[in-house]
């Protein structure tokens, strides 16, 4: 039996060819690339100004959803901290008023809704929760509204 010599992946040298031999040599004419211009059609002004409205609209409500997302953040950050401040009995710091006067025209509108509820020592302030839940409904039903309007590849 005639031994062979075997590369380290257990194949001979002459299985494989190499890549630019030719196997069929009509075919490198048969497949001759086409020129650019015929390939690839011009749209017509009009719908290449279409296109970039439509995209100019979906960049701007993508940046609102994002501004809404922020404003949402901000708005959780400091009810919050409110709520901690309140739940802990901290009013006399600087850092405790700033907070309050910062965060007040959030709650305004949640003001004396619930009672402040004592438990063990802390108070719950339980507006302020309120606040935190319908701040977070409102801009989420928001920013789902608004991705309705964003085309399917981009939402």
């Amino acid at each position: 039996m005639q031994h062979m010599q075997l590369n380290q992946r257990g194949r001979r040298p002459d299985d494989f060819r190499l890549y630019n031999e030719n196997t069929e040599p009509v075919f490198p004419t048969v497949t001759a690339p086409f020129p650019a211009n015929q390939l690839l059609l011009r749209e017509p002004w009009w719908k290449r100004f279409l296109r970039g409205v439509g995209l100019f609209f979906a960049t701007v409500i993508r940046k609102i959803n994002q501004l809404l997302a922020l404003a949402l953040l901000v708005a959780l950050v400091l009810l919050a901290t409110r709520f901690l401040l309140t739940f802990f009995a901290l009013k006399t710091s600087l850092f405790a008023q700033w907070m309050y006067w910062l965060s007040e025209p959030l709650i305004l509108p949640f003001n004396n809704f619930l009672p402040t509820l004592p438990y063990d020592g802390y108070l719950i302030d339980a507006s302020t929760l309120v606040a935190i839940i319908a701040y977070t409904v409102v801009i989420l039903l928001a920013r789902q509204f608004l991705k309705l309007f964003l085309p399917r590849s981009m939402r």
